[in-house]
């Protein structure tokens, strides 16, 4: 499967952005602009993640046949990842397609861009390829599985520091920070969900000796 597509995320923004009380006319518009600046950081994310090598292997030492024995670890950012740099050009070209062109767009799409990369940066840090992948001939025959982690209660934080940054400090600020952070939780937890680890990375006895790869 894809990664989350921006159809799906804009759904989530909306109904994030009602619960917190942000019910003004650009909601739509902000929702949307929410869900494509999301969904192009995690299909970016998708495109450049990367399974770093050291996997423990449990493989026979003559047929090569066994299993991964250990977690993985994805490669962070920005080798493993986009970064805020790579996402606020997208983001700001989303807010003037949705309309959302005042004085507070620009800083906008740095808080969305901003909060999307360190939301990728901590789930990079914090998830593991789950153990007992598949072990044939010494390579991965089959699938690796991502664990889901919660990250809304960093992304509340990280998310006010960004707005306080970029001087969104009006009465909705509050409200949008809680909101642009279950929005990433959720969409990551979707991530971690329908992404796979690649069949085919090198598995000797001991240890994976080369990088894997999201599918």
């Amino acid at each position: 499967m894809p990664a989350p597509q921006a159809s799906v995320i804009e759904n989530l923004a909306q109904g994030f952005l009602l619960a917190e009380g942000l019910d003004g006319e650009d909601r739509p518009a902000l929702a949307a602009m929410i869900g494509s600046t999301v969904g192009q950081a995690l299909t970016l994310f998708a495109a450049q993640a990367m399974v770093l090598p050291g996997i423990p292997v449990a493989a026979d030492p003559i047929t090569g046949s066994g299993a991964t024995g250990g977690p993985g670890r994805l490669m962070p950012p920005p080798a493993g990842g986009p970064d805020a740099s790579q996402l606020e050009g997208f983001a700001e070209s989303q807010c003037q397609a949705q309309g959302l062109r005042g004085e507070d767009a620009p800083a906008l799409a740095k808080v969305v861009a901003g909060l999307s990369a360190q939301a990728i940066n901590l789930f990079c840090a914090q998830s593991m390829v789950l153990p007992g992948i598949p072990v044939a001939g010494f390579v991965s025959s089959g699938p690796g599985m991502l664990q889901p982690v919660p990250l809304k209660s960093s992304l509340d934080g990280i998310a006010s520091g960004l707005l306080q940054q970029n001087s969104l400090q009006g009465e909705d600020a509050p409200g949008l920070g809680k909101a642009l952070a279950q929005v990433l939780d959720q969409a990551l937890m979707m991530f971690a969900s329908q992404m796979m680890v690649s069949p085919g990375i090198p598995c000797p006895p001991g240890a994976s000796a080369g990088p894997g790869r999201l599918m």
